[in-house]
């Protein structure tokens, strides 16, 4: 987008486009949120209907034993211990009503008849819960799970019924078990009672749910009334024993009923382990389904079990996504339009300023001559008249800079100039004066007889090396300002070459401060060799070395040393002092930049070493910083790239 035309026109449909779609996901979102809601809503409204159904199954076998507890016939059979005659009946009330157990007991539990072969009876039924509670001449009714024995004692066919293995199901919960031999069972148990009110016995029955359609079915056809989609069926119902489909009206991918398959692993984390009801999408042996799960408890209150009912989550998938295609259908359509109306609008402001476009450019070319003619009242007319008040404004100002400009040009040359002659003529004969000091100093003259002598002629020393090295500073900053310093790399033991010419140099100024200076990493940085400008290489080291002398601590330490990094090396001078504030270690590098303070002023400098450490690091492809912990020490660091 190189024109300004392109841009208007891309930010407008940016904002369009990021509107619509902004509105269009809000409003998808908020639809689809809408929609699986109301799902939800429906599957658990579904869920208390199923529950009635369940319900209703248990209180009619309840209803079908305390009628029978109650018939003359029943009373008079159990008090006249008449066992054949009350096995008929109960047997022919058991068939009549489709129950799948009915078996009576005498007053301390023990089975006087069953009503499937093979009859067996002698048997304590004493601790059954609900049986302990009907000899208590409680009503009572729950779903409970009947284990293998004692569905063998009612008869075998009950086994066989209940009997499951289990069906490798996807997203279900490891369980070690591979078969289930229990069954599940609505059950009842009513009191019998004679004319005084006394326990003459119990009367208990149920109904095994273990592969018995009747609930599931019911539930479907009252509850989602046979609603199919796409061939699909669209509401299920199952009865699970723990999470096992023992009950069900899912089919697998065989068009079966899906008994034997098992619960999902989130559901069943929440269901049967926390106890609380799941109503979300939940993925049911092969399909997802909006789905409500609750536990079946038994008359202790214990989890055996749960009720399901879901509906097929594909029609309402579907539904949002017609939501959706309307919504970006819509959105796509307003774009079109907004498109060419913004066309022609980016059009009507680009047109003018394209003719400033072309001005600006004569002008960039030199040409101040060039005004524009545009005759518009709006804003951009009120630019064209401002652009042509500037050009005129501009061209008087260039004038006046361009001569302002040689003005400083011969400045800057009479400047460096100056320096370089300045220099050149000291450092002659500071150089000379130097040679007569050393010659005084080590008595070639002659002796040197008094203490104060020596000490007038060490401390002139001083001052001529502080005045050669500040020309030498200024000879270098010379050469840095004028484009002429050259870097000529060879390849160098950098300890030999450019750190022990500087440590013989400054070793009466270390001995005269009493500092000690520890090279560390000795074996390597002797050995050490790169590609740098010996001589400069050398000016660095001298800087920082001159550096740690000058503001490091009498007595103290000065660590000189050398890291090896992937792709450079790393060295560093450190001294203990006074160090550096955080807020200076980068204005220490800049030309003229001293330190403030009594002891900075009293030990004097120029404020060019580190100036021009930084820009001969630079010119060797490297970097250099200041590292600091103010009122202990200082280090400076640079790096030489290797290779």
């Amino acid at each position: 987008f190189r024109s300004l035309g392109s841009k208007l026109l891309f930010s407008f449909l940016l904002v369009v486009l990021g509107g619509g779609l902004a509105s269009s996901l809000i409003g998808t979102r908020m639809v689809g949120n809408t929609i699986m809601t109301e799902a939800q809503k429906k599957v658990r409204h579904d869920l208390d209907s199923a529950w009635l159904v369940y319900e209703e199954k248990l209180r009619r076998i309840k209803d079908v034993l305390d009628l029978t507890a109650k018939r003359d016939l029943v009373i008079r059979c159990l008090k006249e211990g008449q066992v054949e005659s009350l096995r008929r009946e109960l047997e022919k009330i058991r068939l009549d009503y489709q129950l799948d157990i009915l078996t009576a007991t005498d007053q301390r539990g023990i089975v006087i008849t069953r009503t499937r072969y093979p009859y067996q009876g002698g048997d304590f039924q004493g601790n059954d819960e609900l049986v302990r509670r009907a000899l208590q001449k409680e009503r009572v009714a729950s779903t409970e799970i009947i284990p293998q024995e004692e569905l063998a004692k009612e008869g075998p066919e009950l086994v066989r019924q209940a009997f499951l293995e289990f069906v490798p199901t996807p997203k279900a919960k490891e369980r070690p078990e591979t078969k289930e031999t229990s069954g599940m069972m609505l059950k009842a148990a009513v009191p019998i009672l004679d004319i005084n009110g006394n326990v003459l016995g119990v009367l208990y029955g149920g109904t095994l749910l273990n592969r018995n359609y009747e609930i599931v079915d019911k539930i479907k056809e009252v509850v989602f009334k046979g609603e199919r989609y796409k061939g699909k069926e669209t509401g299920t119902a199952t009865i699970f024993q723990w999470d096992l489909r023992i009950s069900t009206n899912v089919k697998d991918k065989n068009g079966l009923r899906a008994i034997g398959t098992r619960l999902a692993r989130d559901v069943y984390d929440q269901v049967l382990e926390n106890g609380r009801a799941w109503i979300d999408r939940a993925f049911v042996v092969n399909d997802w389904y909006i789905a409500a799960y609750e536990p079946i408890r038994n008359l202790r209150n214990e989890i055996i079990g749960i009720l399901y009912v879901g509906t097929l989550e594909e029609p309402y998938a579907d539904l949002r996504q017609n939501v959706v295609l309307s919504f970006f259908s819509v959105a796509g359509l307003g774009l079109v339009l907004v498109f060419f109306l913004v066309y022609f609008i980016t059009r009507s402001i680009t047109k003018p300023i394209g003719e400033l476009v072309k001005a600006t450019e004569g002008i960039a070319g030199g040409d101040f001559s060039h005004e524009v003619t545009i005759q518009s009242k709006d804003e951009v007319g009120q630019l064209a008249t401002s652009f042509n008040r500037m050009v005129r404004t501009l061209k008087v100002t260039m004038e006046e800079l361009h001569a302002v400009n040689q003005k400083l040009q011969d400045l800057n040359r009479h400047y460096l100039e100056m320096v370089s002659f300045i220099t050149h003529e000291l450092n002659q004969p500071l150089g000379v004066l130097k040679g007569f000091l050393i010659l005084l100093r080590d008595e070639a003259l002659g002796p040197l007889k008094e203490a104060k002598q020596r000490q007038a002629v060490a401390t002139m020393l001083r001052n001529v090396n502080s005045l050669i090295n500040m020309v030498q500073k200024y000879l270098q900053l010379g050469k840095i300002e004028s484009g002429r310093l050259e870097v000529n790399k060879v390849r160098i033991p950098v300890f030999a070459e450019a750190l022990q010419p500087i440590l013989e140099d400054e070793k009466q100024q270390l001995d005269a401060r009493q500092m000690q200076v520890i090279i560390e990493n000795e074996e390597i940085f002797r050995n050490l060799e790169v590609e740098a400008d010996p001589i400069l290489l050398r000016i660095v080291f001298s800087n920082l070395i001159g550096n740690a002398l000058k503001y490091g601590v009498e007595k103290g330490k000065i660590w000189v040393g050398v890291k090896e990094e992937p792709k450079e090396f790393v060295f560093y001078v450190k001294n203990e002092g006074r160090g550096i504030p955080a807020d200076k270690l980068q204005k220490v590098f800049e030309k003229f930049t001293r330190l403030e303070g009594e002891l900075e002023r009293r030990r004097g400098g120029t404020g060019l070493g580190l100036f021009n450490a930084k820009e001969i690091i630079e010119r060797h492809g490297g970097r250099i910083w200041a590292e600091s912990e103010e009122g202990k020490w200082a280090n400076f660091l640079f790096t030489i790239p290797k290779g």
